[in-house]
């Protein structure tokens, strides 16, 4: 049965795929950017289910069986760094992307701080972040495969590779962006159910059940610092900082150039904090803070973290809705993959091989080396994995996210402060990335902070300071990205 289910999943992900191909128009913007044509519903489903990633099945609510319910502040970090993005980046990214037909975000800080080397270093560092956080996505499905079926987590994994190449390949950004709808719908519908179900099955007085079970046997894990003692204030105000640098998230960024009108971006930050913060995080919350601590107490350690909920659904629920709630894992990792996988290929191709030995190349060569290079990025994600696994909740807010923050201060200065300089942006990028490296490698540089704080003031400190005390950028430079941007957003 699991055999025959996952096989017409996979065959769905298939004819998904083959679809965009036929209908997409075989250029580089279509390939990459949807055409620029994602509207407001397409846009909520593609984003939300791009950051709802088998990490939101598995490594949230694992964090907070863990630790207790201060993790959330990353959640809540998150939905306000989405919104501002959409609010005050993304209408700007996605005026000047238009207006000069730009396809990469790096593309525009290299033309914004007129530096080949900014693009160099910026597109090395975020494949150097994003590459290994690729890899995860499939491996947490295979540690679903094997809670389910007792099969190798190397099973899981190559299915879900296999799944991730073929669309990406065939479909580009706009099958990735409107699939969402379908895996976010299957993924959705696997978490809230299993909730329900569980709860039901094993807790008749509910919630308020769970919470007072907890209160006489692990009182801890209702509040902070949780009953390893992990979340700490100064963990916690990291943890909200991670959280807030959302919006450096190159995955989500790229989203923004493929927005139709800008329209979108007034709506967009509403449904994000109602729909997406408010409604839809809780669920996995719920989850992790309080169902799976009150039917599966004293599991520890990294299995624990990456797979008690799927051990749960497994043990009590019957064997067809495992296999449909392991559809939704496979579902949340590919919706999400898919973007990082892409948003990679975008890189390689438009940044590094267009940008620096082929820039007059033709549109059928770039989405040629696009899909190439994809094919590369995910085999090179998984051995990354495989050879270094680590749980996925520790590795976004530790490791990945501080290293997508090091381009946030050339980012936001970059379109919203005319005085910000190439060499500021080089100067702060380069010393927050060595810092980070070190900090990652010795600890005891990060003075007990969460990595991305003292990181990320090097950054802006540096940014601020060398770009007061150099030249500013040309008018050339000044016009085309703040005057006609303000023109093309003022005008109806």
């Amino acid at each position: 049965m699991e055999i025959i289910i996952l096989s017409l999943f996979g065959l769905a992900i298939l004819l998904l795929a083959a679809y965009g191909y036929k209908i997409s128009a075989k250029t580089a913007e279509d390939y990459m950017l949807a055409g620029r044509t994602i509207g407001v519903v397409v846009m909520f489903f593609f984003i939300l289910f791009a950051v709802s990633s088998s990490w939101t099945f598995y490594g949230y609510p694992g964090f907070l069986y863990l630790h207790g319910p201060a993790y959330i502040y990353f959640i809540w970090g998150s939905v306000a760094g989405f919104a501002a993005l959409y609010m005050f980046l993304g209408p700007r990214l996605w005026a000047v992307a238009r207006l000069n037909r730009y396809i990469s975000p790096v593309e525009v800080l290299s033309e914004r701080y007129e530096s080949p080397l900014l693009r160099l270093i910026l597109s090395i560092m975020l494949l150097a972040f994003i590459v290994p956080y690729i890899g995860i996505q499939p491996l947490g499905v295979g540690l679903g495969f094997k809670a389910l079926t007792g099969l190798p987590v190397i099973v899981g994994a190559l299915y879900t590779v296999a799944l991730l190449v073929i669309l990406v390949f065939l479909g580009g950004m706009r099958i990735v962006a409107w699939g969402n709808i379908f895996l976010g719908a299957v993924y959705a519908t696997a978490i809230l159910g299993s909730l329900i179900w569980v709860v039901n099955r094993f807790l008749p007085g509910g919630l308020t059940e769970a919470a007072q079970n907890l209160m006489v046997s692990n009182p801890e894990l209702l509040s902070a610092p949780g009953p390893l003692g992990y979340f700490k204030p100064v963990i916690i105000g990291g943890t909200m900082v991670v959280g807030l640098l959302a919006f450096s998230w190159p995955h989500i960024v790229i989203g923004v150039m493929t927005a139709r009108d800008k329209l979108l971006f007034k709506w967009f930050p509403l449904l994000i904090f109602v729909f997406g913060g408010v409604f839809f995080y809780t669920i996995p919350f719920i989850w992790g803070s309080l169902v799976a601590p009150a039917v599966m107490p004293g599991v520890v350690g990294k299995e624990a973290v990456d797979s008690i909920i799927q051990t749960i659904i497994t043990k009590y629920l019957p064997g067809w809705f495992s296999i449909y709630v392991l559809m939704g894992v496979i579902a949340a990792a590919v919706s999400t993959a898919a973007v990082q996988l892409l948003t990679s290929s975008i890189i390689v191709s438009r940044d590094l091989i267009q940008g620096f030995f082929k820039p007059d190349a033709a549109d059928i060569k770039i989405i040629r080396w696009a899909r190439l290079s994809l094919i590369g990025v995910v085999v090179l994600s998984l051995g990354i994995s495989i050879w270094n696994p680590m749980a996925m909740a520790l590795y976004l807010t530790e490791v990945t996210i501080p290293g997508f923050a090091q381009w946030g201060p050339a980012l936001v200065g970059g379109l919203l402060w005319k005085r910000g300089t190439k060499q500021g942006a080089l100067t702060g990028t380069l010393a927050g990335l060595i810092y980070l490296i070190a900090g990652l490698i010795y600890r005891p540089l990060f003075f007990e902070m969460h990595p991305v704080m003292p990181t990320i003031i090097v950054n802006m400190v540096l940014y601020i300071a060398v770009s007061f005390f150099t030249p500013p950028p040309s008018e050339e430079i000044r016009s085309k990205f703040f005057d006609e941007v303000d023109d093309f957003l003022a005008a109806k």
